[in-house]
């Protein structure tokens, strides 16, 4: 979830960078390749999002994503009302 629509984009190479998210070392390698997507809340659709072409590290063990856009993504309902959101959760696997 990115309610404020913080992300940056490089105009050199057209990659987004996103959130400063909690997202272990295990979970970045797993997540190298697949999708991302942006939202505003657990239940409105994407109005961003790619493929996930890696991560820099922020403080305290948190993270940026790094990904490639794909229009084809905006829309997305995928993560709409998600049982894996829990409580004050910004991340959903789906």
């Amino acid at each position: 979830m990115c309610k404020s629509h913080n992300y940056k984009v490089d105009p050199y190479s057209n990659e987004y960078r996103v959130g400063e998210w909690v997202i272990s070392e295990k979970k970045r390698t797993e997540l190298v390749g697949t999708q991302v997507i942006l939202t505003e809340s657990q239940r409105t659709p994407a109005y961003l999002g790619g493929t996930i072409v890696g991560f820099i590290p922020t403080s305290n063990g948190k993270c940026e994503v790094i990904f490639k856009e794909d229009q084809t993504l905006v829309g997305n309902e995928e993560a709409v009302g998600h049982r894996g959101w829990g409580n004050q959760r910004s991340v959903c696997y789906v």
